[in-house]
């Protein structure tokens, strides 16, 4: 169901976004999907959806062609076997996105004990880095010229935004001292320049080990060499993972894609609740098939997603879908997401690597 709100909220949203550059000409409404089943106590999931031009009365995509919400016995069930992840595949196939959302008025789909932890370690890997930066006599911050390490890159000119690769730790294949799967053999599991402190690995890989629960199967059932109702299993690996910590005073990104490749999956979790001020990541819906030009105006014929999740909730969209992280405006938020991406496993295994467009080889900080 569609609301139209024409009041305070949504007016005061939209406000920010024009302040931003993100519209010169637009119409917000606020969408609201919950499960289908009118008595399970779920939270309404919110998002907001924008058109370059005024939309037409006809919707050709709401909330729940894109949204789906997991059935409360998800963890006990084989998902696989389940018709979420089916389902999941074919919305993500058909708009370039789709939100995986729980129905659970306190946790998202991954807890928030575990999103709580990953979080703290990404603050504390960043502070890290940031004072190995400062003992090579350069500006941590990247103020003064953003940089690119093994371990940290600042994504943004005037600095406060900040990519953090950690190896994938969610492989079954080993677990840590706690019994929990981590650094198992896949491309994304490969140690990233100096190592991380014990408490943070632990977090990560727990982290890690819930993402890899829920997603990893809607990859199958995505890239199935028989049918999307007969997903083949195994069907991907992590080829790169990590943090991105948007601090306030952050700068909207320009529209992007992540590279032009086929066969690769952008996965974030938002380690807090979004909201409009934090700097959320706004989809260009459907652009991952279509040859859709790029620049600081949305393409008219497309519809912008706004995704604002609650912590641990998932969404997945392709490598090629133009999107860009909007500027943080609060007074002291800083917007985590840990990501991961995943790839299509190719017939020669040689063929498999990570994700070198975006991380090609650089300077490692591990030595002082």
């Amino acid at each position: 169901m569609m609301h139209c709100n024409c009041g305070g909220s949504a007016l005061l949203f939209l406000s920010s976004l024009l302040i931003s550059g993100l519209h010169s000409n637009c119409s917000a409404f606020t969408i609201q999907h919950s499960s289908s089943s009118a008595d399970n106590g779920s939270r309404a999931q919110t998002l907001l959806l924008l058109e370059a031009t005024a939309i037409e009365p006809q919707m050709t995509t709401t909330l729940d062609s894109i949204s789906v919400t997991l059935p409360r016995d998800w963890k006990e069930t084989d998902p696989a076997s389940g018709s979420w992840s089916k389902e999941a595949a074919a919305i993500l196939n058909e708009h370039g996105a789709v939100a995986l959302t729980s129905d659970d008025n306190d946790d998202g789909l991954i807890t928030n004990e575990i999103c709580d932890s990953a979080n703290q370690s990404a603050f504390t890997r960043v502070e890290e880095m940031h004072n190995r930066i400062e003992s090579r006599g350069l500006d941590p911050k990247g103020v003064e010229e953003p940089y690119r390490f093994a371990e940290i890159i600042c994504r943004d000119d005037g600095g406060r935004r900040y990519d953090v690769p950690v190896p994938w730790l969610g492989d079954e294949k080993h677990t840590n001292n706690k019994g929990v799967p981590m650094m198992g053999a896949a491309v994304g599991s490969k140690r990233i320049g100096a190592p991380l402190q014990p408490t943070e690995e632990d977090a990560i890989s727990e982290l890690h080990s819930s993402i890899g629960k829920i997603v990893a199967s809607v990859m199958d059932a995505l890239w199935s060499k028989n049918s999307i109702d007969n997903p083949t299993s195994n069907q991907s690996y992590v080829a790169a993972a990590g943090f991105l910590m948007n601090q306030p005073g952050s700068n909207s990104q320009k529209w992007h894609r992540d590279g032009p490749d086929e066969g690769y999956i952008d996965c974030f979790v938002p380690l807090i609740d979004l909201n409009e001020s934090v700097g959320p990541t706004a989809i260009q819906l459907g652009t991952h098939t279509a040859a859709s030009s790029l620049g600081d105006d949305e393409n008219g014929s497309e519809k912008v997603l706004i995704p604002l999740l609650k912590k641990g909730n998932i969404l997945l969209f392709d490598y090629r879908t133009i999107h860009r992280g909007l500027g943080n405006k609060s007074d002291s938020t800083t917007r985590t997401l840990a990501y991961t991406v995943y790839r299509r496993k190719e017939e020669e295994s040689s063929n498999d690597s990570g994700d070198v467009h975006n991380f090609p080889a650089a300077l490692t900080l591990e030595y002082d």
